[in-house]
């Protein structure tokens, strides 16, 4: 019997449930829980199931692979997969991971799991990890003694999870302020790398949030979509250059991170309505004069 989070690094811990039919059809169910003690370093696991892998790191780093994605996991991290889609994770050999797992399933499980990516990254970073920690230890060690209730206590236990990663942890915009400094992050960031090439799946990993919620929400603080933003930096900088400097529009172009220079012509003139030769001739000129 465990009865406290530090028994848990005494010893690696699996527990394996098998649970009847009503309640797979019935309720959140446990099918794997464990601990594991950062001295197995094991090599990545790659492969499906029919199941929910939650996953919090103690301490340590790891490395995911998800869904074509690769993402790193660090110490008080967590991470959330659907095992049905191809999926690896695996510890880092120099800084090897601790770590604290729940696998389950049950009817409720994809409505849960469908509500939390509408908002979130599957590598994220809770509020509260402490509480994570609570809860699953006592997963453990519920599943550690059982009893005639533990499959509706273990119901009890994912639900507090689930419900607590999608009420608490910055996913609806009337939580903490962390998603908003998010979103000042992605800005702050766009405006040092905008003629780089971005996107908005590196974006999203870049600052552990879905790309959907990012999109939404930066919006919604701007009033403006992530693409529209870089564009316009884009062009400012543009102007900029074409005033002050004697670069050819298609040097320009490719400065300005445009590396086609008929849809550099083609955005200046939308946005600005003028081409970019006559701008420079209109606006260098001012200058010029002026001085």
């Amino acid at each position: 019997m465990h009865n406290s989070l530090d028994n848990f690094s005494q010893k690696d811990i699996k527990i394996t449930n098998i649970v009847s039919k009503e309640t797979e059809k019935s309720v959140l169910y446990v099918h794997e829980v464990g601990y594991l003690t950062s001295k197995s370093v094991s090599p990545t696991k790659r492969f499906q199931t029919d199941s929910f892998l939650f996953l919090y790191v103690v301490n340590g780093k790891g490395v995911v692979e998800y869904d074509g994605s690769v993402y790193k996991a660090d110490s008080e991290q967590c991470i959330f997969l659907d095992c049905r889609r191809p999926h690896s994770y695996q510890s880092d050999s120099k800084e090897p991971w601790e770590v604290m797992w729940v696998k389950f399933n049950g009817t409720p499980a994809q409505y849960y799991y469908s509500l939390f990516t509408r908002e979130k990254c599957c590598v994220f970073i809770p509020n509260n990890p402490q509480n994570i920690k609570i809860i699953i230890s006592q997963i453990i060690n519920n599943n550690d003694r059982k009893s005639k209730y533990t499959e509706i206590i273990n119901a009890k236990l994912i639900t507090d999870l689930m419900t607590s990663i999608i009420t608490e942890y910055c996913i609806y915009k009337d939580c903490s302020g962390k998603s908003k400094n998010k979103i000042f992050s992605v800005i702050d960031y766009l405006d040092k790398h905008f003629t780089e090439s971005i996107n908005l799946d590196d974006l999203a990993q870049r600052f552990y949030i879905s790309k959907f919620y990012l999109t939404r929400e930066f919006k919604k603080e701007f009033g403006i979509t992530i693409i529209q933003y870089i564009l316009n930096k884009r062009i400012e900088y543009a102007k900029e250059l074409l005033t002050f400097t004697d670069k050819t529009i298609e040097e320009i172009s490719e400065i300005c991170g445009f590396h086609d220079q008929s849809y550099f012509s083609k955005q200046f003139k939308k946005s600005e309505n003028i081409t970019c030769l006559s701008y420079r001739k209109k606006y260098s000129n001012s200058k010029n004069q002026a001085s």
